[in-house]
């Protein structure tokens, strides 16, 4: 079950009957019902007393309840439960007008279903969002007491500025000025605490700090002791918050370590140490002050994605250390021409990200097209041979809408995808109001085709052999589902599962899968043939609480041999669902089928989700085994996985073995199975030879 589309609904009408028609509305528009009925205001205050609920759906009025009535009890009960009123066609506009003014959120005619679907999603979507408010001003609250705790016991001097006046410090800020209380302070300007000759400099350096100007957030200046002696500090700026209102943090650090030192150290800490640019963590600390200056409206900027198209080819046809060369003359060009404009950081692989202030779209996509210009122009010098490549940008808009570092970043990544959809060489800008909606419009049209397919049966298996190198003998396939259109023409899982999976549809895809390859089990087990099917669970089947039990009745009911099931988890969805993966595989364990883990061997701790997970097999992940025979890198990666599965009485599956070459590395690597284009590609028939395979 899908705890997103869970609508927990209190209904008040006359007739079950009249209710059903109004929560079968609610059910085709996705949502799982768990509805309550009450008649009058005892049923009511007790359902309020006993139950989380998220919406109260009432008839204007019931023999027992009106809607007046039900909201008075909602209001003396406190909680925040959004009520929609049903009114009858002919209502005249005063009474819409004097039910709203109870405090329901909305009313809608007896005929206006599509109405209230919309407004239904609309007061689940508001109600959400005040609960993770209220959620947020919680955690926010505690975490201000933890962070006032730790300032006051800080050895640093710390103090929180509003409109350039205190209205926080800690004791050893206190004593460093020679204060001797917080209220001494409290409204005494930050001027005073610097010295005289130093206040045009600070003055200037606050400007430019408050409208994001300058990248710096440290100002060497001479503090003012409140009995006239003066001696050097370094403040350093942030944006903060005291008590919900936005200010800036001071910290003068206490000094245990030379000045030369720790500016080593601290460069140490923001750089990229193969191409000298800033790194990650760094990038994300500007774009965190940024995005803060631009939420108070006192900036605005961009933020480039810029990433090269053919790495992968000339990483894979050229090797590492050439691919790292490329990288490196990259970032200096890249600095050279637009260095000084912002800042400017290696991200991941071959992403730079360049993080620009006080810029608008139209100047930020001519300078994403005269980078594209330069990169595709220019000839890299990689060893003794010479080649030339081209790069895609994605633009975000960074304003007083951006919230999070990660939602920049990830608009961006999307703009450079849809400049590579394009054809690369080229920039995009993300437009979010725009681009967003059509995103959406996509997702819920592929939703329609999903659920027309389930209805009518418009899906089909597909198999791919799974070959002994050195496992255990005997047929076994990959299970592969294709959605069919309406003239039964094939549709490939890259085009339906992403919308599947965004629209919380993948587990009933899952069912539909498992129902038929267990049929084919019974198919296969009544002629007397032995296989064994590997078949793919999706992250909304683990979040699925019924998928258990409903699979056992299933399986009960086939009779089949369940050793000859293998059902297969992605690793970083079991690692990112560690909880519920766990549940299932020892569920299906217990049930006696087989379990696999897939996409296996990148994630940083390779084999930490074996310590969770008991699994019969580990599926290579892709990129471990394309063009394996000229990777030396990922031959002894594979290698290592073999052993220390073998060693855990797991057996290996190679997929995406193109060449043979691939095969014979395989081989010499001691894995248990493969499987590819290269044996066979998917097919809707199981006819693999395997007898003479092996």
């Amino acid at each position: 079950m899908d705890s997103n589309n869970l609508l927990r609904l209190l209904t008040i009408f006359d007739t079950s009957e009249e209710a059903e028609v109004h929560i079968n509305v609610l059910r085709k528009a996705g949502h799982i019902i768990r509805d309550m009925r009450v008649e009058d205001e005892e049923d009511m205050l007790t359902a309020l007393e006993e139950n989380p609920l998220d919406l109260v759906l009432t008839k204007l009025n019931t023999p027992d309840l009106s809607a007046r009535q039900a909201k008075n009890i909602i209001n003396r009960s406190g909680r925040d439960i959004p009520m929609i009123v049903i009114i009858p066609a002919d209502t005249v506009e005063a009474k819409n007008i004097e039910i709203l003014q109870l405090g329901a959120r909305d009313t809608v005619l007896e005929t206006q279903a599509d109405r209230l679907k919309h407004i239904v999603k609309r007061e689940i979507n508001d109600l959400n969002n005040r609960r993770s408010h209220r959620k947020c001003e919680q955690m926010l609250h505690e975490t201000e007491k933890r962070a006032r705790a730790l300032i006051d016991s800080s050895r640093d001097a710390i103090a929180y500025v509003h409109d350039g006046m205190h209205i926080y410090a800690n004791q050893a800020y206190l004593k460093m000025f020679g204060y001797i209380d917080l209220d001494d302070i409290q409204g005494l300007p930050i001027m005073d605490m610097v010295s005289s000759t130093d206040h045009s400099t600070l003055k200037e350096f606050l400007r430019s700090y408050t409208h994001g100007k300058t990248t710096n957030s440290s100002l060497d200046v001479h503090g003012q002791h409140v009995e006239g002696k003066q001696f050097k500090i370094t403040m350093e700026f942030s944006s903060a918050s005291m008590e919900g209102e936005s200010c800036t943090q001071i910290i003068i650090r206490d000094q245990t370590l030379s000045k030369e030192l720790e500016q080593k150290l601290n460069m140490m800490s923001q750089q990229d140490l193969l191409t000298g640019l800033y790194n990650r963590n760094f990038l994300a600390d500007q774009l965190d002050k940024m995005i803060a200056h631009a939420i108070e409206g006192n900036t605005h900027g961009a933020l480039f994605f810029i990433t090269l198209d053919k790495y992968n080819e000339i990483k894979e046809t050229d090797g590492i250390s050439n691919a790292d060369m490329l990288l490196t003359d990259v970032a200096d060009i890249l600095k050279k021409r637009v260095g000084e404009l912002g800042i400017l950081a290696r991200y991941t692989g071959p992403v730079f990200i360049l993080l620009v202030n006080n810029i608008d779209a139209r100047k930020a996509s001519n300078i994403a097209n005269s980078l594209c210009k330069l990169i595709h122009e220019h000839i890299f010098d990689l060893g003794e041979q010479s080649i030339t490549t081209t790069t895609s940008i994605g633009i975000s808009q960074i304003n007083e809408t951006s919230t999070l570092s990660t939602e920049c970043i990830k608009r961006a990544e999307k703009g450079c995808q849809q400049a590579q959809n394009d054809g690369g060489n080229r920039s995009h800008l993300y437009n979010p109001a725009v681009e967003e909606m059509a995103e959406h419009e996509q997702t819920s049209h592929w939703a329609q085709k999903i659920k027309h397919a389930l209805q009518h049966n418009l899906f089909k298996l597909a198999f791919q052999p799974i070959v002994n190198l050195h496992g255990e003998p005997g047929a076994h396939y990959e299970v592969l589902v294709r959605m069919l259109d309406k003239d039964e023409h094939e549709i490939p899982p890259v085009e339906f599962i992403p919308a599947a999976e965004q629209m919380n549809m993948m587990h009933f895809i899952d069912r539909w899968v498992i129902m038929n390859t267990l049929m084919l089990l019974t198919k296969k087990q009544q002629e007397g043939q032995q296989t064994r099917f590997f078949v793919k669970l999706s992250a909304s089947s683990l979040s699925d609480e019924d998928f258990l039990s409903w699979f056992r009745e299933r399986l009960q009911a086939s009779k089949i041999d369940p050793d000859n099931l293998v059902f297969e988890l992605s690793e970083d969805t079991a690692l990112n669902y560690l909880k519920q993966a766990k549940q299932i595989n020892t569920g299906l364990k217990e049930l006696n089928c087989r379990t696999a883990l897939e996409n296996f061997g990148i994630e940083q701790n390779t084999f930490q989700a074996l310590k969770h997970l008991s699994v019969n097999y580990v599926k290579i992940h892709m990129d471990l085994i394309l063009n394996l025979p000229q990777n030396i890198e990922n031959q002894e990666k594979v290698k290592s996985i073999a052993e220390e599965a073998g060693s855990r009485n797991i057996q290996t599956v190679a997929a995406f073995v193109e060449d043979a070459n691939s095969l014979a590395v395989l081989w010499q690597c001691s894995v248990n199975f493969i499987q590819g284009h290269f044996l066979q590609q998917p097919s809707a028939e199981l006819n693999y030879d395997f007898e003479d395979a092996h």
